[in-house]
């Protein structure tokens, strides 16, 4: 049995059309959505034959995403965005894959991005490098669609800190640092500007995005105990600010 996970924080306008797709193509499988923010995506949810999961606190992407994982039942577990900005086809393509490796994720070829959005994109993937150079060969770190298995990702559950955006940094790290094998597929992506979380507040984001891989970093750090000053305690507060 498969997995899907899907934060969705008011993803009301986004995750019918999403939940539509996938309840037809993955009938005998279990679809977890986590919802943390405050619209009408639960009502949208609820006509679907999926397993809803309320947060009455914010609980960020990588929160959302923890908690899905925590939830599923399936010996494989796919993390897709509420937009689901692939073709099922695609999709299926992803999973096969895992054939060959412990976690599958996706090199995004983009139909369009406005120029700020590229931007950020490529200047967060070199930060990223600078930070940890050994994920030097990784191509994409944030795609919205990642595929691993169950027995291998409960080994670093432990290690997944990251309650934003940067989850998905902590996850693939966190994957090669055990020595499991991660395999990279580049797949065509449809980006919906509409209801974009980035986009709307990209100075914010990037701000918060440079705090948190400093904050990953050092956890990482055979001084982090040293570290936790009080301006490292400091920067956490800000980007859960932030992350509000």
């Amino acid at each position: 049995m498969l997995s899907i996970v899907i934060p969705a924080y008011n993803e009301e306008k986004r995750i019918g059309r999403t939940l539509q797709t996938l309840t037809s193509f993955f009938k005998n499988h279990q679809i977890i959505v986590v919802f943390d923010g405050n619209d009408r995506t639960p009502e949208i949810v609820s006509r679907f034959p999926v397993d809803l999961y309320v947060s009455s606190s914010r609980l960020g992407k990588g929160g959302a995403l923890r908690e899905g994982i925590k939830r599923s039942k399936g010996d494989i577990i796919i993390l897709l965005d509420a937009d689901l900005p692939v073709q099922v086809e695609s999709l299926f393509n992803v999973i096969k894959k895992l054939e060959q490796a412990d976690l599958v994720i996706t090199t995004r070829v983009f139909n369009t991005l406005p120029v700020s959005r590229g931007l950020l994109h490529r200047a967060f993937i070199l930060t990223t490098k600078l930070f940890f150079p050994s994920l030097g060969q990784i191509r994409d770190f944030q795609a919205g669609l990642k595929v691993m298995k169950r027995d291998k990702v409960a080994q670093v559950m432990d290690d997944l800190i990251m309650n934003d955006w940067i989850f998905d940094v902590n996850l693939v790290y966190s994957f090669l640092r055990m020595g499991f094998k991660v395999v990279e597929v580049e797949i065509p992506w449809s980006h919906m500007e509409e209801g974009s979380k980035v986009s709307r507040k990209i100075a914010k984001v990037s701000l918060m995005m440079l705090l948190s891989l400093i904050k990953l970093r050092t956890f990482y750090s055979p001084f982090r105990g040293v570290l936790r000053s009080r301006i490292y305690l400091q920067m956490e507060k800000t980007i859960i600010q932030l992350l509000r």
